[in-house]
């Protein structure tokens, strides 16, 4: 039971040095010069998890996706018709704090690493398929070289580069979908710049700096949630 017990506690050791590393390197790529080039794959990355959210969010609701587009300032945008438009709006900067959350829990052990992936290469390669359009424009190529990195990763890196990159990805999603949540509620309070929340504000006349601000503390939760379980590592 000792043994056991040791041993678990230092694979979760291990996955907390592995999301400290990721966190660092994020962090620390915002002081590199050019960097922007560096992380624009991981923002085109974070930008179809978004969009994927608001496309999960359409299906479950009963709706459908027409079409999703990826545009190469790293915007995006998913067009649906039908189901609840309050959770399809909703969906995407809380679905990339989710989807993050779910990562950074993978993350604890090395050993759901590879797992993962997996699933993000086949959400990736799905959503790719089925709804990015145009074929072969921006957007669908930005999935199909996603999808092809994301391959090579799992056929190539050992079981200890694909944890970081599982963390990284975890670290990434979880920054900027907190970012642009932030700059959704600066936008709302002080411009009419159309968004998902003055989207929410014409269909419900609830303001858009409320749903701004829900979306703020929702993904905050979600991402304390996330770390909470952290907690007992060096105990």
């Amino acid at each position: 039971m000792d043994m056991t017990g040791r041993s678990g506690g230092t694979r979760k050791r291990d996955g907390f040095i592995v999301l400290l590393v990721a966190a660092a390197v994020t962090v620390g790529l915002w002081f590199v010069p050019y960097a922007d080039v560096i992380v624009y794959p991981f923002r085109l990355f974070v930008t179809l998890i978004h969009e994927t959210a608001h496309a999960v969010g359409a299906l479950v609701t009963g709706g459908r996706v027409d079409h999703i587009e990826i545009a190469p300032d790293g915007s995006g945008m998913t067009y649906t018709r039908g189901g609840w438009t309050i959770l399809i709006a909703s969906a995407g900067y809380v679905g990339a704090i989710l989807y993050g959350g779910l990562m950074l829990l993978l993350c604890r052990q090395a050993r759901y690493a590879r797992l993962a992936l997996a699933g993000t290469l086949a959400l990736i390669t799905l959503v790719t398929v089925l709804f990015v359009r145009p074929l072969f424009g921006f957007g669908f190529l930005a999935g199909a070289l996603t999808a092809v990195a994301l391959a090579a990763a799992l056929h190539f890196l050992t079981r200890r580069l694909i944890h970081f990159l599982v963390g990284f990805l975890a670290v990434e999603s979880c920054l900027n979908a907190l970012f642009d949540v932030k700059t959704v509620f600066l936008l709302s309070a002080e411009t009419d710049v159309p968004t998902d929340a003055m989207t929410l504000e014409r269909i419900t006349h609830i303001p858009a700096i409320v749903w701004a601000l829900g979306w703020v503390i929702l993904s905050l939760a979600i991402l304390a949630l996330a770390l909470r379980s952290f907690r007992t590592v060096f105990r």
